[in-house]
């Protein structure tokens, strides 16, 4: 009697079942994070895209940008008001698409054009976030701003040594997640009371 020995590979199906298994431990495992998870995760990923792109702007420029009015606000959802100075900034000297909200480096001479959601030849140069995705960005009234994957704007303070005005000696940078409560709080105020900044993404 003739015995054949199986081969030591995998068959079709026993493919099939391993790949549906992990397909379904991915599901089971994603699921679990909640909602809100893969926002922040993705709100994480972005900010860390912002601090490289701030750095490339702080070697070209010798100086981090500095918002012409920080203390600018909108309410980016009903009832829900946000500084958005900053996220206007951050907009224009990383995405290089006007420079009207950007203190100092260069304005003067560049006529201070508004942002207008499109890059023009002229403006390729000051781009320092390439492929910028529009999830990234929105319009609010005629500015235009950096936003986390929650729609809320990304938060931002140069550091100023004299006023001490933030955690880190460069910048302070954050997101408030899903605080939506604590939108006009600033890095400072959550360092001073840690259970504000709890929810929020940051760089300290």
């Amino acid at each position: 009697m003739k015995i054949t020995r199986r081969g030591h590979g995998f068959t079709l199906m026993e493919l099939l079942v391993v790949i549906s298994i992990i397909a379904l431990l991915a599901a089971l495992v994603i699921g679990s994070g909640g909602p809100g998870s893969s926002k922040r995760h993705v709100t994480q990923s972005t900010l860390k895209t912002i601090e490289s792109a701030l750095e490339r702007y702080y070697q070209q420029h010798g100086e981090y940008p500095e918002p012409v009015n920080a203390e600018e606000t909108a309410e980016i959802m009903p009832g829900k008001v946000y500084r958005i100075g900053a996220a206007r900034c951050l907009y224009q000297a990383l995405r290089g698409d006007g420079n009207d909200a950007i203190q100092g480096a260069g304005r003067a001479e560049k006529g201070e054009p508004q942002s207008d959601g499109k890059i023009t030849a002229d403006e390729i140069k000051n781009v320092f976030m390439a492929d910028l995705p529009e999830t990234m960005w929105r319009k609010v009234g005629t500015s235009y701003i950096l936003v986390d994957a929650f729609g809320h704007p990304f938060q931002y303070i140069k550091a100023d040594s004299d006023k001490k005005n933030t955690i880190n000696s460069s910048y302070d940078l954050w997101s408030c997640a899903e605080d939506d409560k604590n939108g006009m709080a600033k890095s400072k105020d959550a360092e001073a009371i840690a259970s504000l900044g709890a929810k929020w993404i940051k760089n300290w």
